[in-house]
């Protein structure tokens, strides 16, 4: 069954208090506060356990600041849905885990809202950055703090023996690509491009950690995932609008 109550009722709330940040610009603040706590709260009632939260919380930051960055009326409302749909299944996939732990459809569920969390905060931060002049470390910071605590508590599900070796390979991926994006300032590309490079890189980075952990890693793959995401990469940098650098 793909329908719950209680995730379903919490992806109401969000999809509502996303529309409220269209209508009521003035009560951002208040309205983004209250999505934080149903979301913290609310996903670690769900899951029974409190690392649940870390998807949803930053999945409703990384939202807004995306939202933030969308001009066309029809295109918010889109996006709006979208992102609904995709917090449901954070929200399904922390209520199956809370259920049985080693449930693949679930794991499925929470990787592809942790790609999609990874993503909205990549492409939005730097979207914010490039608007509004940001000193380059806060940007990093955010890349940081956000790779670190959502890849830990993917890494906690799927190695959940081990807690230290978990954090030192979450810090070790989060400081990585806080390096990188200080490289990708220097770049002629717009928030989109830059977030879906940075996220390719990231997956990079992540599949072959999971595999490590997962007793999984060989050379044939290690090969494999760097022509693969090579060219992926090369397509998208082909593909891309270059913006001028001034």
């Amino acid at each position: 069954m793909f329908l719950k109550l209680q995730p379903l009722l919490q992806s109401i709330f969000f999809l509502f208090g996303l529309e409220a940040i269209l209508l009521k610009q003035n009560m951002v603040g208040w309205i983004m506060l209250f999505l934080l706590v149903v979301s913290a709260y609310g996903a670690k009632k769900i899951g029974g356990k409190w690392f649940f939260s870390v998807l949803p919380i930053f999945f409703t930051l990384s939202s807004a600041m995306l939202l933030y960055l969308i001009t066309m009326p029809l295109q918010e409302h889109i996006f709006i849905v979208l992102a609904t749909i995709m917090y449901y299944l954070a929200l399904l996939g922390a209520y199956r885990l809370g259920i049985y732990d080693c449930d693949q459809t679930a794991k499925g569920m929470n990787m592809m809202a942790m790609a999609t969390t990874v993503f909205f905060t990549y492409a939005g931060a730097y979207g914010l950055y490039l608007n509004f002049f940001v000193p380059v470390y806060y940007l990093m910071i955010v890349y940081l703090g956000v790779t670190l605590l959502v890849s830990y508590q993917y890494f906690l599900i799927i190695k959940k023996d081990n807690r230290k070796i978990v954090l030192i390979y979450s810090f070790l991926l989060a400081l990585v690509m806080s390096e990188l994006v200080w490289t990708m300032t220097f770049w002629p590309f717009g928030y989109l491009t830059t977030g879906v490079i940075a996220l390719i890189l990231y997956y990079v980075l992540w599949d072959l950690i999971q595999s490590h952990l997962l007793n999984l890693l060989s050379k044939k793959k290690v090969v494999a995932n760097m022509i693969f995401f090579s060219v992926l990469i090369g397509f998208v940098l082909l593909s891309a609008k270059w913006l001028p650098v001034v």
